[in-house]
């Protein structure tokens, strides 16, 4: 049985955590039923096309919904037994295959003989007599990716190419060690410059069967020659989260307006197609979070907001790094927030560049500042005069963020003191204290901050005595005056 669906993903590299790429946006379709397990699937004419249990179901697609799956006519009306088909990009001719009766694919083309005639040929590569199964073309038609069983390939079945030149395709070449496996590797699809391919043999699988992408072409200096193909030269990248699971996961296709699909088979062997919408030619952005002495945080929240208000959030590791994926060009807003520290937010865009990489990388490291705990806080410029209650601007700006940092942290609690004493007029003292811890308890509860987060006193708290004594901003007299005294507390 087979079902459809729509999800999202974000990534994580090599040892970084790994994470569900939700930059794009994915989802599942159920309402997609198939007698059969999916042996080929493809995009051809603006159709989901997909071969099970020896017929050809077209499947249509309007503004990213998956439709009904209904027998082919179209493409079964240019052979009823054909399993595949995509087009030439530039001729725009059907390529396709079919079963030859002897357990091989074989590909045909399709092509207008005369004006309103046309005609069948068989496509083989000079010299190939193995199987050629799935056939996809790059962008400027030079180049045949294919999947065939040819023996001297590393093992099962192998990716291998063919390219056009002097009027037919030359003998195939297979793809390398870095894309094949000593298992089987199928289903190529073409994305942008990158080719993306199914593989149940590479060691970094994270179940039988992962995705994996790969740059198709690189350029190759030799002397004073610039060799277009070699194609396989790449590194091979998994695809990750969420492309890639703990199930077979296969059968890439993609429309080349930001909309495709890819399939899962459980142990069970029932097949969900997942879709997704948007660029996967996406950024990583990875980092660390710490606090302004270096030290690394765990445990810290990392948020990221699309400008559409989606959101996505990972969790630091021991070692306080994260990893999360950006569209390019989008602006997003980053935010981190970690225990007894000040939340932190910034905007963020990235641009793609010339990556060998499906997945951009960038470095963006957040460092969160925050009030000690138990430690006080002594501030003298938080009233107009030495005997007024009456708060200055600095001291409100100051008020401020102790309230923020209070806002942000509801665990905290918070401590002031205000602990003027002259003997020579107590009462005065008295009422000057209460006055002020009364002016500073109003306007932090004027701000949100809960009253029962709050205790005053009159009495200097531990520690208070020796930074009076280390002050060098003004007499003891004046400290004496002005000078309050805030702790955080747990």
């Amino acid at each position: 049985m087979f079902a459809v669906a729509i999800a999202v993903p974000m990534v994580a590299q090599n040892s970084w955590p790994r994470g569900e790429n939700q930059s794009l946006l994915t989802a599942e379709v159920p309402e997609l039923r198939l007698p059969a397990k999916v042996d080929d699937i493809c995009f051809v004419d603006g159709k989901i096309h997909i071969s099970s249990g020896d017929m050809l179901f077209a499947v249509g697609v309007n503004n990213g919904k998956v439709g009904f799956p209904e027998i082919d006519t179209s493409l079964t009306a240019v052979d009823s037994k054909m399993t595949y088909a995509v087009r030439h990009p530039l001729t725009k001719t059907l390529f396709y295959t079919k079963d030859d009766g002897k357990g091989r694919q074989v590909l045909y083309e399709y092509y207008e003989k005369k004006p309103g005639k046309f005609d069948t040929r068989r496509v083989k590569p000079y010299g190939f007599s193995f199987s050629l199964e799935h056939p996809v073309f790059s962008s400027d038609g030079r180049a045949m990716v294919f999947v065939s069983d040819c023996p001297i390939g590393f093992g099962g079945l192998d990716l291998w190419y063919s390219e056009w030149r002097n009027g037919e395709w030359q003998y195939p070449r297979n793809m390398g060690h870095r894309v094949n496996s000593e298992g089987d590797e199928t289903m190529p699809a073409l994305y942008g410059d990158f080719l993306v391919f199914a593989s149940n043999g590479h060691p970094d699988a994270l179940g039988g069967s992962d995705l994996y992408a790969t740059r198709l072409v690189a350029l190759e200096q030799t002397g004073d020659t610039v060799e277009m193909y070699p194609i396989g030269r790449c590194e091979v990248h998994s695809l990750e989260a969420p492309f890639c699971s703990k199930t077979d996961d296969f059968g890439f296709v993609y429309n080349g307006e930001g909309y495709g699909l890819w399939l899962s088979r459980d142990t069970a062997g029932v097949e969900v197609c997942h879709s997704f919408k948007g660029r996967m030619d996406c950024i990583n952005v990875t980092g660390l979070v710490s606090d302004v002495g270096g030290a690394l945080l765990a445990d810290a929240k990392v948020t990221l907001t699309s400008h559409d208000n989606r959101n996505v959030s990972v969790i630091t590791d021991s070692e306080g790094r994260y990893s999360l994926f950006v569209q390019p060009g989008e602006e997003y807003t980053l935010t981190c927030r970690a225990d007894e520290h000040f939340v932190s937010t910034q905007s963020l865009s990235f641009e793609r560049r010339k990556e060998d990489r499906l997945y951009g990388a960038e470095r963006n490291n957040i460092v969160l500042d925050a009030f000690a705990i138990g430690v006080p806080y002594s501030y003298d410029d938080l009233f107009g005069s030495s005997v007024s209650c009456e708060l200055s601007a600095s001291g409100r700006k100051r008020l401020d963020d102790i309230a923020r940092f209070l806002l942000e942290n509801p665990n905290l609690k918070l401590n002031i003191a205000s602990a003027y004493n002259l003997s020579a007029d107590l009462p005065f003292c008295t009422l000057l204290n209460n006055s002020r811890l009364r002016s500073l308890t109003d306007y932090l509860v004027a701000k949100g901050v809960p009253l029962v987060s709050i205790t005053t006193s009159t009495v200097k708290p531990a520690g208070a005595e020796s930074q009076d004594e280390d002050s060098e901003m003004m007499s003891s007299t004046a400290v004496s005056s002005r000078t309050v005294y805030f702790v955080f507390v747990r």
